[in-house]
């Protein structure tokens, strides 16, 4: 009787361990970026609603919207969300400065660690 619990223990974790309990999730998440346009100029001090669609197969687990100077590279913003939701709607927004060249990336993760990205480029005179 006392070596039945040792043995059930070891059956229990086997099972649990088993490659068949769980689906490896190879499918990357889909990020559309409806707005502003690749190589739309825009005036100083404007206003850029940033707006998009993501989605994955699963559930989205991160989604980045990073802002720089294309020139220098220098990261000006950084948003992160965590939807944990299948689709994403993105709405987020940011004021132009005069003569920089933006490179707007958006970044999207699942829980399974696929990632997929979308840039566009825009310009501020």
């Amino acid at each position: 009787m006392k070596y039945r619990l040792p043995f059930l223990s070891v059956m229990i974790l086997l099972t649990a361990c088993s490659k068949n309990s769980t689906v490896k999730d190879n499918e990357l998440p889909v990020v559309t970026i409806t707005s502003p346009n690749n190589n739309q100029v825009f005036s100083a001090g404007a206003t850029v609603n940033i707006t998009g669609a993501l989605s994955d197969n699963q559930k989205l687990a991160e989604v980045h919207v990073h802002i720089s100077n294309n020139s220098t590279g220098t990261l000006l913003i950084d948003i992160h969300r965590y939807p944990m939701a299948a689709t994403y709607n993105l709405n987020e927004s940011f004021q132009t400065q005069a003569g920089i060249n933006y490179k707007i990336q958006v970044v999207a993760k699942d829980n399974s660690a696929n990632e997929n990205r979308s840039t566009v480029e825009i310009t501020s005179n």
